[in-house]
C-alpha cells in the first residue's frame, strides 16, 4: 500500500514527541502525499506547555491565529486528508472551519494519550469520520477503535544472539519511574549487565523532585542525565540489549511506544504493564510482567533466547501497518458513539 495517497494532499495535526511526529509524516510522503503540517502544541516553552495542559482554553485563540495564518500561507485549494494526532490545541471552531474549507477530506483522529489526559479533545470526536485510541479502556467508553502504537522502520532489526547489556531502560524519570528502576537494580545479580538512562528536564527538576518524591530523597544527581539521547543512540542500545525494561505511567492502560518498538527490534520485553497479555505478539518467554512495588526477573528470562514471532505481527506493528489500518477507513464504516456524562 506504499502508494496509496500518490497525489493526494493531507493536512497533517500532531504535537512534537521526541520526532514521532517526524516519522509519521515520513510514512504519508513515502505513501505520495504531499503533507502540510500544523503542530498541534504549538508553544514550546515549559510554562506554556504548562498551560495548554491546565488551561487549554486559554491557549486555543492563539492556536487559531497561528493555524489560520499557516493555512492562509499553503493556500491549498483542496485536502483529500485531515490527519490528527491528538489534536490537544485544534479547538471544536477551528476543526469545523477546516471541514468547511474542505468538505470532501476524510478526516481522521488518533488519539496517543488516554482521554482522562486530554478531556479537552471530547468535543471533538464527532467532527471525525473515524476515531482511533491506544487506550483500550478510552476506545471502548467513546466508541473509538482500538490501534496500538507503533515501530519506526530504524528500530526494525533481525534476531541476533549477540549482546552487551542483558537489560537495558531508557526513559523520563517520571511519576514512580526512579523507584521502579531503584527496586530492579537492587534485585539483580552482579552477572547481569545493565544499561540506565534516566532522563530529567533539568537539574531544577531533579531537586524540586527529591523535595517531592520520598523514593527520591537518596537519589543522587549523578544518576541522572539532563540531555535526552537521540532516536539512533537509543535503536543502537536497543541493538546491543537482550531485554529492554518499560515502565508505563501508573494511569496508563494502552501499550507504550517503547513496548512496540521492543517488538519491532526482536528484543525481550520486561514490563510493568499487565495489559501486554491481551496483545496477539505476548509470549511468555519473550515478555516478563513485573510488579511496581517488588519487581523481579526469573534468571533463566535473561539466559534464555527470544522466540521469533510471525512476520504478519511484525508488519501490523511496524507504522506501516499502522498507517494502513488508520486510512483504511472511510465515513460509512464508523461513527463514534456520544461520549458517556
Amino acid at each position: 500500500m506504499s502508494g496509496m495517497l500518490t497525489g493526494q494532499r493531507v493536512l497533517y495535526v500532531a504535537p512534537r514527541f521526541f520526532g514521532y511526529e517526524v516519522a509519521i509524516r515520513q510514512e504519508l510522503e513515502r505513501r505520495g502525499a504531499q503533507v502540510d503540517w500544523l503542530p498541534d502544541r504549538p508553544f514550546d516553552t515549559p510554562l506554556q506547555k504548562a498551560v495548554t495542559r491546565l488551561g487549554r482554553s486559554t491557549v486555543l485563540p492563539l492556536a487559531n491565529r497561528l493555524y489560520r495564518k499557516m493555512l492562509s500561507q499553503w493556500d491549498a485549494r483542496h485536502y483529500d486528508w485531515v490527519f490528527v494526532v491528538n489534536g490537544q490545541t485544534l479547538s471544536l471552531e477551528m476543526l469545523r472551519e477546516i471541514r468547511r474549507s474542505f468538505p470532501m477530506a476524510r478526516t481522521v483522529l488518533y488519539a496517543w494519550d488516554s482521554i482522562e489526559n486530554r478531556r479537552g479533545i471530547v468535543d471533538n470526536l464527532g467532527e471525525f469520520d473515524a476515531t482511533f485510541s491506544f487506550d483500550p479502556q478510552c476506545a471502548k467508553h467513546f466508541g473509538m477503535q482500538l490501534r496500538p502504537l507503533f515501530f519506526s522502520p530504524g528500530f526494525s532489526r533481525p534476531v541476533t544472539p549477540d549482546f552487551d547489556h542483558h537489560l537495558s531502560f531508557i526513559g523520563t524519570a517520571h511519576s514512580d519511574r526512579y523507584a521502579v528502576v531503584s527496586r530492579l537494580r537492587d534485585t539483580l545479580t552482579a552477572d547481569i549487565q545493565a544499561y540506565w538512562y534516566l532522563y530529567l528536564q533539568a537539574p531544577w527538576v531533579y531537586h524540586a523532585y527529591k523535595l517531592a518524591k520520598p523514593a527520591m530523597r537518596r537519589a543522587s544527581i549523578a544518576e541522572f542525565h539532563f540531555v535526552p539521547l537521540d532516536k539512533a543512540t537509543v535503536q543502537e542500545v536497543f541493538g546491543r540489549s537482550r531485554a529492554i525494561v518499560d515502565i508505563e505511567h501508573p494511569l496508563q492502560r494502552g501499550l507504550t511506544m517503547r513496548t512496540l518498538e521492543t517488538v519491532g527490534a526482536r528484543k525481550k520485553l520486561v514490563t510493568t504493564n499487565r495489559h501486554v497479555e491481551n496483545y496477539d505478539f505476548y509470549r511468555p518467554g519473550n515478555v516478563c510482567i513485573i510488579d511496581r512495588r517488588a519487581p523481579a526477573i526469573p534468571p533463566s528470562f535473561l539466559h534464555s533466547p527470544y522466540e521469533e514471532l510471525a512476520p504478519d505481527v511484525y508488519q501490523r506493528y511496524s507504522i506501516a501497518g499502522w498507517m494502513d489500518e488508520l486510512l483504511s477507513t472511510d465515513r460509512s464504516q464508523h461513527t463514534p458513539a456520544p461520549p458517556s456524562r
